[in-house]
C-alpha cells in the first residue's frame, strides 16, 4: 500500500512545504516594508516601527 500511495504522500508534503514557504515569504515582505532600523539604539540592527517624518 505504501508503494501504491507513496507518491501521493510525498506530493502532499511538498505542497504543504511550498505553501508554508510562500506564506512566510509574504509575511516577511509585508513586515519588512513597515519597519526601519533604529540608528539611535545601541544595536542599530534592531528593527522598530517607522514613524512618518513631520
Amino acid at each position: 500500500m505504501l508503494r501504491k500511495y507513496g507518491w501521493l504522500v510525498i506530493f502532499v508534503l511538498l505542497v504543504f512545504l511550498l505553501d508554508v514557504l510562500i506564506i512566510q515569504l509574504l509575511e516577511f515582505v509585508t513586515l519588512e516594508s513597515a519597519r526601519c532600523r533604529n540608528m539611535d539604539s545601541v544595536n542599530p540592527l534592531k528593527l522598530v516601527e517607522c514613524t512618518t517624518p513631520e
